[in-house]
């Protein structure tokens, strides 16, 4: 049986972690190819994901949603009101920021009808 050392199973776990960004990166980009050239995504969206993980994401689905919302407003979990919206006590941070992209959502719809 293979055993690994801490360094490398940490190393192994990296790896596998910047494949999914880099993963992520690339449907990004397919669904939006303005981002082909942009030398800084696959960085910030690394960055962006060690972020979300310390923050207590843990679903696939929450961690490539807040992805693609780095790739359109960089660090956009670092704004006050947003970053004391997730940090906030109470419920985990994937509800919180489920309940952040509705609230968004909606008021996106409640715009667009205004303009009619």
């Amino acid at each position: 049986m293979l055993e690994l050392t801490a360094e490398q199973w940490a190393a192994l776990c990296a790896s596998d972690e910047r494949n999914f960004v880099a993963t992520i990166r690339d449907d990004i980009v397919r669904d939006a190819p303005r981002y082909a050239n942009d030398p800084t995504l696959l960085d910030r969206l690394v960055r962006a994901y060690g972020d979300a993980k310390r923050m207590g994401f843990q679903q696939d689905k929450e961690l490539v949603e807040f992805l693609y919302i780095e790739a359109d407003v960089p660090e956009f979990y670092r704004k006050p009101g947003i970053a004391a919206w997730l940090a906030k006590p109470g419920r985990p941070v994937e509800e919180r920021f489920e309940d952040l992209l509705a609230v968004t959502r909606r008021k996106l719809i409640d715009r667009e009808r205004e303009k009619r």
